[in-house]
């Protein structure tokens, strides 16, 4: 290995090993992921060729193309009702994030930009649901919303989500606005703004990255969301599609393709909303991760 001596006598490595070592690095960084990008995109790439088969042609060519795609697989999962449990996950989804979001970004401006007593109190006490495990929770909640008289209706799915998305949500809204520059709420307070409209008009727009990587991230917890479904949910036709594909897959015990047709379509929202805010997610979770 070459080295260098520097002025004060000691060895150090040469620039030429420096950009070797940083090669070989980024190298096995890249091969690394690579590898995770195969583990996860061939399972779902194999589902979905497969999708468009016959069930006997998929015992025979499992691992093949398909000769004749049959698009009457998708077809037939949609009418057994994937677009019904698609539809109630859709109502479930939007208005749960809408309103974390609501809720979860007027708490982090108050908590972020406000000093008032037992401030510290209630930030603390929000990220205390955090520690709260969804299942300890059910039965209490489950006779709190059969009190309410909500038990088996939207009502019943929203709420316990919203609960538990609250305080991640706070969280990862408020860790960017503390970094957020003051300069321009100071400016339009100057300008006779209000503070409710410094909050709409100039930190709500700067707060897109975060709250586009916000929304991302509740809308696949409450689209995966399972336990709840289940269990606050006794009528097939507010099913949510995680339930529902477990009736679905049941109705069709023996027609694998068009279960794993099922499959794909329910799984095409998330990736369609993915695709359509990866920037912003991305540039918004790492600023938020990093900011204090």
């Amino acid at each position: 290995m070459k080295a260098e001596i520097n002025v004060t006598g000691s060895f150090e490595p040469s620039q030429s090993h420096n950009k070797h070592s940083n090669l070989v690095s980024k190298v096995l960084c890249y091969l690394i992921f690579l590898i995770l990008a195969v583990m996860i995109i061939y399972p779902l790439l194999w589902v979905a060729t497969n999708s468009f088969k016959t069930d006997t042609q998929m015992f025979d060519r499992s691992w093949a193309l398909p000769t004749e795609w049959r698009w009457k697989n998708y077809e037939t999962a949609w009418k057994y009702g994937v677009a019904r449990y698609i539809g109630n996950s859709v109502i479930v989804t939007v208005s749960t994030v809408f309103l974390n979001l609501l809720v979860s970004i007027l708490a982090a401006y108050a908590l972020s930009r406000f000093n008032f007593k037992g401030m510290t109190f209630l930030f603390y006490f929000i990220l205390g649901g955090l520690m709260l495990a969804p299942e300890v929770a059910l039965i209490p909640l489950f006779r709190l919303l059969s009190a309410m008289g909500i038990y088996n209706t939207y009502f019943a799915m929203i709420l316990p989500n919203l609960a538990f998305g609250i305080p991640f949500t706070t969280f990862l809204i408020r860790s960017y606005m503390l970094g957020l520059a003051k300069d321009f709420e100071e400016a339009a307070i100057m300008d006779g703004a209000s503070t409710f409209q410094v909050f709409l008009n100039v930190v709500v727009p700067l707060c897109r990255p975060i709250l586009a990587s916000a929304a991302l991230l509740d809308a696949m917890r409450v689209w995966n969301e399972f336990m709840f479904g289940l269990t606050f949910i006794t009528s097939d036709k507010l099913k949510t599609v995680p339930v529902g594909l477990m009736a679905f897959s049941g109705a069709l015990r023996e027609q694998y393709t068009v279960i794993m047709a099922g499959l794909i379509i329910s799984a095409l929202p998330m990736i369609l909303l993915y695709l359509l805010t990866s920037k912003q997610f991305i540039r918004g979770l790492a600023a938020g991760g990093l900011r204090g």
